[in-house]
């Protein structure tokens, strides 16, 4: 019984171990997660986070029309307007830049470990030769990630329609609730799913879209489910672990600026290991399923 639960780790022990079998390609990579993470902490506590808080006090006094004169109503809405548009033009473009970054973290994270992994021992230079001049075809992965994409813009739906939909209806709290929870559930589920099948499509060239979140859904919820729930609970655990660290960090912003963007450096080179890992354990985790005979005939049977 002890081996069997053991047998569950594995792939996280060889994923674990993955970078240092290959440290000159490993090692940019981690600091390309860093310094992206460090970066995105950085435009959203200093540029995002103190505007939408300015938005949300500006919001309140405008609803807070009894005490406003005319005129002092129709200044605030007119100042209000500008930091509107601000908001919504930094959103957009954080969102556009947020995922042009993410693919390319996930493409370079995928093809690390899964070359790493197949006895391949490129730098990072060697590895992107064969990716920019197309020798490594980048539609399987780029198609998968896409259609992810769009299944969790779908996902995001529930997040808001309680809020948008149930706002202010006191009888209907629980299901509220409920759906919040169902969401979040899905959520994570899927975030396993997206891992798995995007890492398939990076190693089987002919698995890509839906048809490699279909056979990841069938690997970690049929054929392999305990290490699924492994990777669930790594998924879950690795962001929950790491996000008091930033809120610590914000602690620090008004007695010591210096300290606090030492800890927010911590806190984003812990963030990219721990997305990296995500990666490398779902390639893994793939590969391991992958070279048995017996998941392929059950993967056949499902």
């Amino acid at each position: 019984m002890a081996a069997k639960i053991t047998s569950c780790f594995v792939f996280l022990k060889e994923a674990l171990i993955l970078p240092t079998l290959n440290p000159k390609l490993f090692a940019p990579v981690v600091l390309l997660f860093a310094v992206t993470a460090f970066l995105d902490s950085l435009v959203d506590d200093v540029f995002f986070q103190p505007l939408v808080d300015d938005m949300g006090s500006r919001l309140i006094a405008v609803n807070n029309t009894d005490t406003l004169s005319a005129a002092e109503y129709s200044k605030l809405t007119e100042e209000t307007e500008p930091g509107g548009t601000k908001l919504i033009l930094i959103t957009f473009s954080e969102v556009i830049v947020n995922l042009a970054v993410g693919y390319v973290k996930q493409i370079l994270a995928l093809f690390a470990a899964s070359t790493t992994y197949s006895g391949d021992r490129y730098s990072l230079a060697e590895l992107l030769r064969p990716l920019v001049n197309g020798r490594i075809s980048l539609k399987g992965p780029s198609v998968t990630i896409a259609v992810v994409g769009a299944v969790d813009f779908a996902l995001a739906v529930p997040y808001a329609l309680p809020h948008y939909v149930m706002h202010g209806r006191s009888g209907v709290l629980s299901v509220q609730g409920l759906v919040s929870h169902l969401a979040n559930l899905g959520s994570l589920c899927f975030t396993v799913v997206a891992l798995v099948g995007v890492a398939a499509s990076a190693v089987d060239r002919k698995c890509r879209g839906v048809r490699a979140l279909r056979q990841a859904w069938r690997l970690v919820t049929r054929v392999r489910r305990k290490e699924g729930l492994v990777l669930v609970l790594v998924a879950y655990l690795g962001p929950t672990v790491v996000a008091p660290l930033h809120g610590f960090a914000l602690g620090y912003a008004k007695k010591s600026t210096a300290a606090c963007l030492c800890l927010l450096a911590v806190c984003a080179l812990l963030s990219g290991a721990q997305e990296l890992f995500s990666l490398a354990a779902a390639t893994v985790y793939y590969y391991q399923a992958m070279e048995s005979k017996e998941v392929i005939d059950a993967l056949w049977l499902c």
